[in-house]
């Protein structure tokens, strides 16, 4: 017997939003096609700033990945299948902006979306989860800077996505260009006075607003590394002491969590984290939250990067070409494996979102 329409029970607007925020993307996207009342609330930037909102909440990190660069090539794995699984499979990667025999690499994550460097090809903003991608235009600095490095964040401010460019030129010309493109304007623009000559770490790093650079102020390095910043919103350049004891060590890493600044410096016998205590209040005291000591020794297994510091204290980290996770409490280590990442050489997070390039 047919039902009559008018006798469906309907569901109140703010519980199908409410619903439809906690699905993961793939289901989001397919939901578009059920009416034009919710193809409209799905593509609207409140939902997308929703949806966002509660996948970045998440304890269980369930749409959290992990893209693994192999030699250029990308594939990517389940962030809760590295933390509870001793055994990982990894997946292709099915990228839009793949070109035969080129090199592609993360220059930078946030929100979802990746900004990808590919040899002579330029820059692309691309989502992995809505395959959307984007080809940034030229940033018009010429091929006589010997050194770069990118990054990627959000300004709050002003709701927009940016990528800024740093170009170091050779020591007979002493010159850096820095850039930044904004996804509302689709334009670059020079910014002046870059606080740094030589760049420790790339892509930078982003946390509370701002990118993140280990850098040294002269060219002959007489000075010591210092963390060089950049307020998305203002544009206006910071720098950040090094914790006491460590403001000369080549061997540090910036890295970023939950919002939270991490530092890692190496010593000969295991590796201090820190982390920025209050940085979203202004303050800039460092705190050390744990002494790591290596899984091997410093000359083959140093950490290369934080990539998730867990509620419980749990630390994910990158060390040679393997996943390591660290109990501060009881100091001992796990080390899920990866299938096939012998060819490993990078590891960026990011998670799923509706976040769109274009």
């Amino acid at each position: 017997m047919e039902i009559p329409t008018d006798s469906i029970p309907r569901l109140p607007d703010e519980l199908i939003v409410e619903i439809l925020t906690w699905l993961p993307v793939i289901s989001v996207l397919r939901c578009r096609c059920v009416c034009k009342s919710w193809l409209s609330l799905i593509s609207s930037p409140q939902f997308v700033r929703s949806h966002l909102r509660k996948t970045k909440q998440d304890p269980n990190y369930t749409h959290h990945r992990i893209m693994l660069n192999y030699h250029g090539d990308l594939m990517q794995c389940s962030v809760p299948s590295l933390l509870r699984e001793p055994i990982i499979d990894a997946f292709d990667t099915d990228y839009s902006v793949r070109f035969p025999m080129e090199s592609v690499w993360i220059m930078g994550s946030c929100d979802g979306l990746i900004c990808l460097a590919v040899d002579r090809k330029g820059l692309f903003l691309w989502n992995p989860s809505t395959r959307v991608c984007k080809k940034l235009p030229d940033f018009g600095v010429n091929e006589d800077f010997c050194n770069f490095a990118y990054g990627l964040g959000f300004d709050k401010s002003s709701d927009d996505y940016k990528v800024v460019g740093v170009f170091i030129g050779d020591r007979n010309s002493y010159e850096v260009a820095v850039k930044v493109y904004s996804l509302k304007s689709d334009q670059w623009k020079r910014i002046e006075n870059f606080k740094g000559r030589w760049l420790l770490d790339k892509p930078a790093t982003f946390a509370h607003g701002k990118l993140h650079w280990i850098a040294n102020y002269d060219w002959e390095f007489r000075s010591g590394w210092k963390i060089v910043s950049l307020d998305l919103g203002t544009e206006e350049y910071g720098v950040l002491e090094m914790p006491n004891n460590v403001e000369n060590g080549l061997y540090s890493k910036l890295g970023a969590s939950g919002d939270c600044l991490y530092l890692l410096c190496s010593h000969l016998t295991g590796e201090d984290m820190w982390v920025m205590d209050d940085y979203g209040l202004g303050k800039r005291t460092w705190t050390k939250l744990a002494s790591i000591p290596y899984i091997v020794d410093f000359t083959t297994h140093t950490y290369r990067s934080v990539l998730y510091v867990l509620e419980n204290g749990e630390v994910v980290l990158l060390s040679g070409l393997k996943f390591v996770i660290f109990n501060p409490k009881d100091r001992s280590f796990r080390s899920p494996k990866v299938r096939d990442t012998d060819a490993l050489v990078a590891a960026n997070t990011y998670i799923e979102s509706l976040v769109s390039p274009l």
